[in-house]
């Protein structure tokens, strides 16, 4: 499944010379612990909650969304930060999944879910039920081309192109489509980009949506010869916000799971320096892990 917004493949000595550099490495890999607000049950009211790296929940009006939904440990990664709400009380209507990646869809959170809530709906790129088969009815799994969308409980959700790609085993790579996700209903307009190099799509994506809050990725980006066509950065992802004109970057897709080479705070410490150093027409909000955001309710950390 090619497409223009397909990283490039990388060769196998590329990689290799990676894995060396990192096994011979003398850096160190001390990093400052995430901030962490831990949470009993989910909040009341509407709210957008990051469970750290891509892991978004929010609640619109009566229904609640989980994005990426990444509740432990995931094949060769565990996780850094623990989870700030037991996952027993998890709880979701919906569920988007961006791509196929482990570290964005893992399966025994997600059919967690599916079975706390017989209702539950998946929204996915298309070519993803092969992931779910057997385990959820195909009329409640929607399949999405990017810029397709289906309206779920007063919600518009519409699968938006990302510049990234697709594996989960040695044979399906780029089988299943990737992406991220803008929900609108009439009060509001979010954006998560799942993962994704610097492009035009984001500019793509802010012609055709009036955004409020982006939820954009700013970790593993380094070796930057190799992460730069998979991730963006912090001063990428400020870049892609200013292309989507939206109203407010919130920075994910860091702090959780060591995936590439930067410290773990590094990301956050990168984003915070640039957004005080300088004038954006967004407003920046950087929250801890389990922190609450609360639409149209929060005061914003704004560059100034």
């Amino acid at each position: 499944m090619a497409h223009r917004y397909t990283s490039p493949k990388l060769s196998l000595l590329t990689i290799l010379k990676w894995q060396l550099s990192k096994r011979f490495s003398t850096a160190s890999s001390t990093y400052t612990p995430m901030p962490i607000e831990y949470r009993e049950s989910l909040p009341k009211g509407n709210y957008a909650l990051w469970l750290g790296h891509a892991t978004v929940w929010l609640q619109l009006a009566e229904t609640t969304i989980a994005i990426d939904p990444v509740l432990g440990n995931i094949p060769m990664y565990s996780r850094h930060t623990p989870l700030p709400i037991p996952a027993e009380y998890l709880y979701a209507d919906i569920i988007l999944i961006t791509h196929a990646h482990y570290d964005h869809f893992d399966k025994p959170s997600v059919l967690a879910l599916l079975k706390k809530n017989k209702d539950c709906i998946v929204v996915a790129p298309i070519g993803f039920w092969r992931y779910l088969r057997g385990h959820i009815a195909r009329e409640k799994c929607f399949e999405l081309e990017w810029w397709e969308s289906v309206m779920i409980n007063g919600l518009f959700i519409t699968l938006t192109p990302s510049k990234h790609w697709s594996k989960r085993t040695p044979f399906d790579t780029n089988k299943a489509l990737w992406g991220g996700y803008v929900i609108q209903n009439q009060e509001h307009c979010i954006y998560h980009s799942g993962d994704s190099a610097a492009g035009e799509h984001f500019k793509e994506i802010g012609e055709r949506f009036d955004i409020d809050e982006a939820f954009l990725p700013i970790g593993a980006y380094r070796p930057e010869a190799i992460m730069k066509h998979n991730h963006t950065n912090p001063p990428e992802a400020i870049n892609a916000c200013m292309e989507l004109g939206a109203k407010t970057l919130i920075p994910i897709h860091y702090g959780t799971f060591k995936l590439s080479d930067e410290p773990l705070d590094e990301p956050r410490e990168w984003f915070e320096y640039l957004v005080s150093q300088n004038t954006y027409s967004f407003k920046a909000h950087v929250l801890n892990i389990g922190e609450v955001y609360r639409f149209k309710e929060m005061s914003t950390f704004k560059s100034t």
